[in-house]
């Protein structure tokens, strides 16, 4: 196969870091960690019951903007914020700070009293 012979009594000359074997740890994975992933979906459940009454809040606005028969660009006006904002908050995108809740509520609360008086 090779046109020369190795000779067995040769001393290998190597002056690399020595081998050591890879054992594989004990520890898990961070995507294989149970605690992890529990801590994880705690996080999201309470990040979902907190923007809950936020969630009621929107739903309210956009059935209340459904009764009256008028467009989300119509709503945003009438609310005073641009109408991309208003179309994030109503398709979930994104949620509303404090002053957006603060607004949406008192949007609601004017014409549910038309609406309903």
């Amino acid at each position: 196969m090779h046109p020369f012979r190795f000779r067995t009594d040769t001393n290998r000359i190597f002056t690399g870091p020595a081998r050591t074997s890879v054992r594989p740890s004990n520890s898990p994975l961070p995507w294989q960690d149970r605690t992890n992933a529990k801590d994880e979906s705690q996080r999201r459940l309470d990040v979902m019951e907190r923007d809950e009454p936020k969630r009621r809040l929107i739903r309210d606005a956009k059935a209340l903007a459904k009764i009256r028969k008028i467009t989300q660009a119509q709503m945003a006006e009438e609310m005073g914020v641009p109408h991309r904002t208003l179309e994030e908050w109503l398709q979930f995108r994104r949620m509303p700070k404090s002053p957006g809740t603060t607004l949406i509520r008192r949007w609601v609360d004017t014409h549910r009293s038309k609406t309903t008086g």
